[in-house]
């Protein structure tokens, strides 16, 4: 027998070792039968009252896909884990589902913080990152063939909510109040830019530390400069209290939040306070004696497998796993990550039952839509003031 000098030897074993992931990423988390797909979610921190609707959503749409016959006659098999919006938690929980669990695709991570820590462990093992649940633009851009985001950025999603509040109500002096991170610096370039290109600067930018209760200084600080409209880079809880400390001084003046704030318990928690407010969206919240017969169906059925009614953020993880599960279809028998690449780069302008804005994906683009809609809070509930836009229109 001839045998390889050691050179070459190790030469063959790196080579051997460099193809294994991607050959690995082509088959793992699917058998004759099964898909496996997971995620990790907040349903037990700071933000469970997104995790938690979102879980039950990504479950129903695993149960209707598999209720259907499956992806070409194999079920979805979904597994999450709980990460309580800690990004230490989340690298855990991804390490568990790429090694233990095998799946084959990440789908729908939540949080920008805790997407932004695991997605690189995604990627380096050759499998796909889809749908993170974060507008935040760095799960699609730069490039790369394995990462497809859904949402459009909190960027756009400010620029094109401003771009429709100055022309229709004329503001001229707009303020800006921010959480000190990355999720609060995208809504403050996000204004400076269009503020910038409208021939205006803010006339006030105040900021606050992740996890701050007490907004009062921002407040005051913001009504002593004079601001007519305040952009805020706030979620749920952060923007009921900086309008609440705005009331407590009197001052009624306009909040706009991106869609970090767009979500019923806003309206629930904040109640009076919160009226008027104005936030970017791409998925119209659903209301029972509004909804599509469509929808309404899917409102009733959600009700009945989890006992309690639906919300936006139900739609939302019942939206990236249907959309995931268009890619794997469109695949064919054949799945694996090349094929499903594919799948997915064949949705053009596809439009959901629950009005979302129409996501397409191509060769060079996997952002699904840069579109946004602005709705008010009116009376309780989120009204939609406008169509789908962009401020670059």
């Amino acid at each position: 027998m001839k045998l390889l000098n050691p050179m070459k030897a190790a030469a063959c074993a790196f080579a051997a070792l460099a193809l294994a992931p991607v050959a690995q990423a082509q088959t793992q988390g699917i058998t004759d039968t099964e898909i496996v797909i997971g995620t990790h979610l907040d349903l037990s921190g700071p933000i469970n009252f997104w995790g938690l609707p979102v879980k039950n959503g990504m479950e129903m749409a695993v149960d209707d896909v598999n209720a259907g016959g499956g992806i070409h006659g194999r079920k979805l098999r979904l597994v999450i884990e709980d990460m309580g919006y800690d990004p230490k938690k989340a690298v855990l929980a991804t390490q568990k589902l790429l090694t233990r669990d095998r799946i084959f695709a990440m789908i729908g991570s939540m949080g920008t913080v805790t997407s932004a820590a695991t997605m690189p462990m995604v990627l380096e093992r050759g499998l796909p990152h889809l749908f993170p649940i974060t507008p935040a633009e760095m799960f699609a851009l730069p490039f790369n063939r394995l990462k497809f985001a859904y949402f459009s950025p909190y960027y756009d999603d400010i620029r094109t909510s401003l771009k429709y509040l100055l022309a229709s109500k004329g503001y001229k002096r707009v303020g800006v109040m921010y959480q000190d991170d990355e999720f609060g610096a995208n809504i403050l370039k996000a204004a400076q830019d269009h503020l910038a290109a409208s021939g205006l600067a803010p006339v006030s930018v105040t900021s606050f530390k992740r996890g701050a209760t007490d907004f009062s200084s921002q407040i005051a600080r913001l009504k002593s400069d004079g601001a007519e409209l305040v952009v805020m880079g706030t979620v749920v809880r952060e923007t009921v209290g900086a309008m609440t400390a705005a009331r407590n001084l009197n001052w009624n003046t306009d909040f706009l939040v991106s869609q970090a704030g767009y979500a019923p318990v806003v309206a629930a928690l904040g109640k009076d306070v919160v009226e008027g407010l104005y936030a970017g969206a791409m998925t119209p919240i659903p209301y029972a004696d509004t909804a599509s017969p469509k929808v309404l169906d899917w409102m009733q059925r959600y009700k009945a497998k989890f006992g309690q009614d639906p919300n936006v953020e139900g739609v939302v993880g019942y939206n990236v796993i249907m959309t995931a599960a268009m890619g794997m279809n469109n695949a064919g028998r054949n799945l694996n990550v090349d094929t499903l690449i594919a799948g997915l780069e064949q949705i053009r302008d596809y439009r959901n039952i629950f009005g979302t804005a129409p996501i397409s994906f191509s060769r060079d683009n996997h952002l699904a839509t840069r579109r946004t809609f602005v709705a008010q809070i009116r009376k309780g509930r989120w009204v939609a003031l406008s169509d789908f836009m962009h401020y670059s229109d």
